[in-house]
């Protein structure tokens, strides 16, 4: 059921907004929000209004970008006249901005990602359907207090947990814990919760916060180079269930004696974390002072720690990753 009331859309660029310039012979960011929503050819939509804020593709989108986009939705979402918000967004980064979003805003009004992964020229464009979707679920009743979401190619699913999964087809998002539901037939089908988790304040993300990603015979250097120039925090994307090496675990417990935190995600797209082997593996992380992020990819595990280190009160910061990484159902 949708409610009464307007819906904000926000353009910050990407494909969905983009087409072929002949004379630079690549695609590249041209549409505006009227352009957008001009070209949606579908009835029975919600009152909608626009708001450009940005016009990159989101492979170039900083921390700032990020944080001005959040602001924005803040703006929109304070009206007494708007009941949900839109934020198309290009898909490279979507996800990272869409559970920046997620960590800061309460529940509350629906705020729904969307973008495309074909130009807006191109005929088999995915931009206006993916978009007159993500408007009908930030209309609907169901979509309320579930947290930031994202839609895309008729499924509905929780910024926490989406990830792009495939570099160029159309149906790109998905997540190793399901959709939420979907739009089918116009209609917005809702049949689970995402976890909850407190958030955090609104307030400026740390910086640097760096990630890595471990390999067969790599990361030592990288690591020690980190190391030796230390930055707010370190997220590592290791191997498996959370594994290093031993002397990437020396360099780990100089970080931590430092008060620097690091965080442990795993390079494979699905499974959790765990503090197991031996040799240079997550035992040993663990008790090089590392923490654990579960799930939580290595991108959203930075700025997960991010957020926390920007906070005007740190507490303890292995107790509010897990009250994110270990949220309960609602």
């Amino acid at each position: 059921m949708s409610q009464t009331g307007r819906v904000v859309v926000l353009t910050t660029g990407g494909t969905i907004a983009s087409a072929f310039d002949v004379t630079k012979g690549s695609v590249s960011t041209s549409l505006s929000v009227t352009d957008l929503l001009s070209r949606l050819k579908v009835e029975n939509l919600p009152q909608v209004e626009g708001r450009n804020i940005l016009a990159k593709n989101s492979a170039s989108l900083s921390l700032d970008d990020a944080e001005l986009i959040v602001n924005a939705i803040v703006i929109e979402r304070a009206r007494a006249d708007v009941i949900g918000i839109v934020v198309t967004h290009g898909t490279d980064t979507l996800e990272e901005t869409a559970f920046l979003a997620d960590l800061m805003l309460a529940p509350g009004k629906p705020v729904v990602f969307t973008g495309a992964q074909a130009a807006a020229d191109e005929q088999d464009r995915d931009g206006p359907r993916n978009l007159a979707d993500a408007i009908r679920v930030a209309a609907s009743t169901q979509a309320q207090s579930l947290g930031v979401l994202i839609t895309f190619d008729g499924d509905v699913l929780s910024a926490r947990d989406a990830t792009k999964m495939h570099s160029a087809r159309r149906y790109t998002f998905g997540s190793s814990n399901g959709p939420l539901g979907a739009v089918d037939q116009d209609i917005v089908r809702l049949t689970r919760r995402p976890a909850s988790y407190p958030r955090f304040d609104l307030v400026a993300p740390a910086r640097p916060v760096d990630l890595i990603t471990l390999t067969l015979g790599g990361g030592e250097r990288l690591v020690r180079l980190i190391a030796d120039n230390p930055p707010k925090g370190l997220v590592l994307s290791a191997t498996g269930r959370g594994n290093a090496t031993p002397v990437i675990v020396d360099i780990v417990a100089e970080l931590t004696a430092k008060k620097i935190p690091v965080l442990i995600t795993s390079r494979s797209p699905e499974g959790r974390v765990a503090p197991i082997y031996g040799q240079g593996g997550g035992a040993d992380l663990k008790r090089a002072g590392a923490i654990f992020c579960g799930d939580l990819s290595g991108p959203k595990a930075r700025l997960l720690l991010a957020v926390i280190l920007g906070q005007k009160n740190i507490s303890d910061i292995a107790a509010q990753v897990a009250s994110v990484v270990d949220a309960t159902l609602i």
